[in-house]
């Protein structure tokens, strides 16, 4: 295994150009817009951008083809979204290699330009060590610059992936390697981050953030991350899409078809939440964009989102008290949407 000081990310503005054919249904013209600004990553002197593209489900199930995935990547790229999130394990049922592959064929253009953070799913020493190893091979990389636990789920797990055969002591190993840059780990509970912080001392945690907050990631995991100097990862700040108009009816995540309590994890908003004003897209990214968070990320399904996303960004400017309290107020009809929030019953 090759290793290699950081190659630092640079930030991009692309002008007007078509989508390369195999975007088939996807094909539209990418917008001008202005450059992507960047943030410290937590403590260090990198520098990110203030919104990434993610690589989880919508990225991977409605996007037809990896040649078209791959192409997304690129634009996002090229336009200054540089942070480029993926995961081993996501993607469709069978073919858990998905995301890190689309994502991976687009590294072979344009890895000097991004920040690639990927996550392992193993809480073990060896299968840590080599589910980052296919993720390295998948990706198309020498060099990962983030590597998270993924999706820690409860303080059983934090005590495996600790311990002295813990998938913990595979990436501190990859740190002092220097085939991993930064390590951290996801969670959608804030009670366990707040342990998981403790224990891990992790440079970077990703959470579910959005302005209904719940789960509540503001009121204690924040400040404490800031007071850390931990970067802050924003998923979910549109609520995976389930905030949408077009997220009715459950269709819009396949889990929702083979969940076995669709009713408590919420695949779908209430139909009648759109009777009143809810906030759109770019509202929800500005709030989250006005947090103390490094980066925001969004799961870009097609060129109109990366546009969005790329005009949020570029253009964004932090939101003033007044206007927080009042995308939070319009968005506490979602409040109980999302397969993440942790629940006991309904």
């Amino acid at each position: 295994m090759t290793r290699r000081r950081f190659v630092g990310q640079t930030a991009a503005a692309a002008g007007t150009s078509l989508v390369a054919s195999a975007l088939g249904r996807l094909e539209m013209p990418i917008a001008a817009a202005g450059a992507v600004p960047t943030r410290p990553f937590g403590r260090s002197p990198v520098q990110v951008s203030i919104a990434g593209l993610g690589g989880g489900g919508r990225f991977y199930e409605p996007v037809p083809t990896d040649e078209a995935g791959a192409e997304l990547v690129r634009r996002a790229i090229d336009r200054g979204i540089t942070f480029i999130e993926t995961a081993a394990n996501y993607g469709p049922p069978g073919d858990g290699d998905c995301s890190e592959r689309r994502v991976g064929l687009a590294m072979k253009t344009h890895r000097a330009k991004a920040f690639l953070e990927t996550k392992t799913d193993q809480r073990t020493y060896d299968g840590a060590m080599r589910e980052m190893e296919r993720s390295l091979k998948l990706l198309a990389t020498d060099h990962i610059d983030l590597v998270l636990h993924h999706n820690l789920g409860s303080v059983r797990e934090l005590d495996r992936l600790s311990g002295p055969d813990g998938a913990e002591r595979a990436i501190r190993k990859m740190v002092d390697q220097k085939v991993v840059r930064f390590r951290g780990f996801s969670c959608h509970d804030p009670a366990l981050t707040l342990q998981a912080i403790a224990r891990l001392s992790p440079d970077a945690v990703q959470a579910p953030i959005n302005a209904t907050r719940v789960p509540d990631f503001e009121s204690e995991v924040l400040p404490l991350a800031t007071s850390q100097g931990i970067a802050v990862v924003v998923m979910k700040a549109v609520g995976h899409g389930f905030f949408l108009k077009e997220a009715i009816g459950g269709a819009f995540d396949t889990r929702s078809r083979q969940d076995t309590n669709p009713e408590l994890h919420r695949f779908a908003p209430p139909p009648e939440a759109f009777a009143q004003p809810v906030p759109t897209p770019a509202e929800y990214l500005r709030y989250a964009m006005s947090l103390p968070v490094t980066t925001v990320l969004a799961g870009v399904d097609s060129v109109a989102t990366l546009n969005g996303l790329s005009e949020a960004a570029s253009t964004f400017k932090p939101a003033t008290r007044a206007e927080a309290d009042d995308i939070r107020r319009r968005s506490q009809v979602f409040s109980g949407t999302g397969y993440w929030i942790p629940r006991r019953s309904l």
